[in-house]
């Protein structure tokens, strides 16, 4: 069969093409692929991690998941942890952003830089730091208390079954504002003026003009910040593992938690494969579903 020299030129483009992508692609193959299906195939197993021997036992990792109330407690956390951590971080980057993207604002770098420290912070440097500051004997917050003469408000904050949840909460937000911040100032930069200039107008006062033009116009990315916040929300792991390690009583146990203690401390390899696979088809249904009402939206 004969190829023309425009053939051999397109097939000539797309294997040059293709060695520049697959070095990535094997990686990818190699580093994500093979590892997701290696933990569906163990989570039909029972295996401790060192014998020779996985003992097949179906579906019965996940009916035990499902029959267990500490996993239900820590999907209830990870629950809450989206209601709280999706929206109020989300909310107060946009605000932040339109604020420092006004003119008559001064020091506008500084406080970008400022606002956006804590998004660069290892989330284990972040957890000991709020470890620090929430201590009950020498953390900031009861030092500062006392110093008041607050005294009756120095609290064990991260022992407390009520409070624990609440502090963790506190310390997960402030994280991410800046990250919502950074991504709704660059969505801000790319609005077409003509729009604002319109509403001023007929009339639009300021607080208008945010509610009725510019909210509208930032869909796209406040759809991307919440997904990104919600998937972000059910893999947190690393702030509370650091604070309490999913304690007091799993009061503040999430399914990333439950999933590493029942893997690599209860040496039960298959039960905490099939929680990582429930934990990665909630995850995929709720981004599924929540992109599906964003388009019809």
């Amino acid at each position: 069969m004969n190829i023309s020299i425009k053939q051999r030129r397109k097939i000539g483009k797309w294997c040059r093409a293709m060695l520049f992508v697959a070095p990535a692609l094997l990686c990818y193959i190699i580093f994500s692929i093979i590892p997701i299906f290696n933990t569906i195939e163990l989570s039909f197993y029972e295996w401790d991690g060192a014998s020779a021997f996985m003992n097949f036992v179906g579906l019965d990792n996940y009916k035990a998941i499902f029959q267990n109330e500490i996993f239900w407690k820590a999907l209830s956390h990870n629950i809450f942890w989206i209601l709280f951590t999706v929206f109020i971080p989300t909310i107060f980057g946009i605000i932040l952003a339109v604020l420092l993207n006004q003119s008559f604002v001064k020091g506008r770098l500084l406080f970008r830089v400022i606002f956006y420290m804590p998004a660069i912070v290892s989330m284990v440097a972040v957890g000991i730091v709020w470890n620090w500051i929430l201590n009950p004997e020498f953390g900031i917050l009861n030092r500062a208390l006392k110093f008041i003469g607050l005294d009756f408000l120095a609290f064990n904050w991260l022992g407390d079954e009520h409070t624990v949840m609440w502090a963790l909460l506190i310390a997960g937000s402030w994280v991410h504002y800046g990250f919502c911040m950074v991504i709704t100032m660059a969505a801000l930069s790319g609005l077409d003026a003509c729009y604002v200039e319109a509403a001023k107008l007929e009339g639009a006062n300021p607080v208008q003009t945010f509610f009725y033009v510019t909210l509208p116009l930032l869909k796209n990315t406040f759809t991307l910040l919440v997904l990104n916040s919600l998937i972000g929300s059910f893999k947190v792991f690393e702030i509370v593992y650091i604070m309490t390690k999913g304690g007091p009583y799993h009061s503040s146990e999430v399914i990333s938690t439950l999933m590493y203690r029942t893997a690599f401390m209860d040496s039960e390899f298959g039960m905490g494969s099939a929680v990582a696979v429930v934990l990665s088809v909630i995850i995929a249904v709720c981004s599924a579903v929540y992109m599906k009402y964003s388009e019809k939206e």
